[in-house]
């Protein structure tokens, strides 16, 4: 039986797991978090990643959790169709519908599907030394582990990638994402529904959704110079000023958050990478091909990662070989996700006539054009 060991116990880290003990090998998850506990608000599930859940069996827990939506719209601020996602279309090619959730809620359900003593927290990962039979894993602690192989799933800035010398400078998109999750009920019209509404401004956008029956997850982004704070007495404030062009219900929305709960982060990618691979280690997740969250992929490609690692290490003996093959059948898919989000992010960056004419293109775009897109999205990598 091959012995893995996995650095990062989020979404990409524990689905690996699981996808690693049903193809029937032993792994340890090593969390330097003393709980597990996602950062984040609420995440979109495409049906790409569903496609993952339910070769791992597990799609109807996550479905049930969460709240379908039927259709996906980028519209302006007059709701006028920018881009739509057609829910019927997606539904009758790829199975699944997209469904919204929590991301602890999401996080809780895949931990709930690994052993307890295969999670191991408070491991900070400080290092790995390998050679022709194995691999060790080194913690802050001073204990070691010792496996087959070693998944670094330990995100943007993974230490995983830092010791295989691989350099990356981070690519900062132009914009700032706020985050929450709120006790509110959407109109009877818009339960099922998710909208991005565009402002007239340079990266101002919303976007939002039901993740159950009671709450909605709601992000907000704006064109900012990176590394700014927030204050908490005053950021409901700051994002109702913001927003204050947005329709009636996304103020609502903001007036019903929590400031406290409102989570500020900076979009960062980078630049996809050659290698994500040395002998018996292999990155995965953001710590392979950091995104920025456009089209909603980070998550989703981290479990098309564990699906297809999962296959190679099950099917291919030699475990350097395996890891290869695995970088070798996702990179390509990945990169174009990556370049296709920050491409996604520049066009938002824009105001003016550029903005309209942008705009006016993406109205004109035929239904036929956008669906390619999103099959290439929504293919799993085989």
């Amino acid at each position: 039986m091959k012995k893995g060991i996995i650095v990062g116990g989020g979404i990409g880290g524990l689905t690996t797991a699981i996808a690693l003990r049903k193809a029937g090998m032993d792994v340890i998850v090593c969390e330097q978090a003393p709980a597990l506990r996602e950062a984040g608000a609420g995440i979109w599930m495409a049906p790409n990643a569903l496609q993952v859940l339910f070769e791992l069996g597990i799609a109807d827990n996550i479905i049930a959790a969460g709240k379908k939506l039927e259709k996906i719209s980028v519209v302006d601020l007059k709701y006028r169709p920018i881009s739509v996602i057609d829910g019927a279309w997606v539904r009758k090619n790829f199975y699944f519908d997209t469904v919204a959730i929590h991301r602890g809620v999401l996080q809780h359900l895949l931990a709930a599907q690994l052993p307890a003593d295969t999670i191991l927290l408070n491991k900070r990962f400080a290092g790995f030394r390998q050679d022709d039979r194995s691999v060790v894993a080194l913690f802050e602690d001073g204990t070691s582990l010792e496996a087959d192989f070693l998944i670094g799933a330990d995100g943007i800035h993974s230490v995983v990638r830092r010791q295989m010398q691989i350099e990356q400078q981070l690519r900062y998109s132009g914009q700032t994402c706020w985050r929450f999750i709120a006790d509110f009920s959407l109109p009877e019209s818009e339960k099922d529904l998710m909208y991005e509404i565009w402002s007239d401004q340079k990266g101002l956008r919303v976007g939002y959704s039901h993740i159950n029956d009671r709450q909605v997850y709601v992000y907000i982004t704006d064109e900012a110079l990176p590394g700014g704070k927030d204050q908490t007495e005053t950021l409901r404030d700051d994002l109702l000023e913001r927003c204050e062009a947005f329709p009636l219900l996304v103020r609502q929305m903001i007036n019903a958050a929590h400031p406290e709960s409102i989570i500020r982060s900076d979009l960062y990618d980078f630049p996809p990478i050659p290698r994500w691979t040395e002998g018996r280690v292999a990155l995965l997740g953001d710590a392979a091909h950091a995104t920025t969250p456009n089209l909603g992929q980070g998550a989703c490609q981290a479990m098309e990662d564990a699906l297809i690692l999962s296959r190679k290490l099950h099917f291919v003996a030699d475990i350097p070989t395996a890891l290869t093959e695995y970088q070798k059948t996702r990179w390509k898919k990945a990169a174009y996700i990556t370049n296709t989000s920050y491409q996604f992010a520049r066009v938002t960056n824009t105001t003016g006539l550029l903005r309209r004419i942008i705009t006016g293109m993406l109205r004109a775009t035929p239904a036929r054009v956008n669906e390619q897109q999103f099959e290439k999205i929504y293919t799993l990598s085989n």
